[in-house]
């Protein structure tokens, strides 16, 4: 049988950030478009437009103000 053993442990952190205002500005647009697309879907009541977001919302909802990526 083998023996596991951790031999060591490390913390990286990712020189990239992205901030709650490049996600809001980012979602925004989205939002934007697809309602533009699915107006009359949104005008008839068919469809339910995509709200915009802001970063009090994402920093309340989440406690994240930045996320680190590679």
């Amino acid at each position: 049988m083998h023996r596991v053993a951790i031999s060591s442990t490390g913390l990286y952190i990712p020189p990239e950030v992205i901030t709650n205002e490049e996600l809001v500005t980012a979602f925004n647009s989205f939002a934007e478009k697809e309602n533009a697309a699915h107006a009359a879907g949104i005008a008839a009541g068919t469809r339910q437009p995509i709200p915009m977001s802001s970063v009090e919302f994402i920093e309340k909802a989440s406690g994240i103000k930045r996320r680190y990526v590679m």
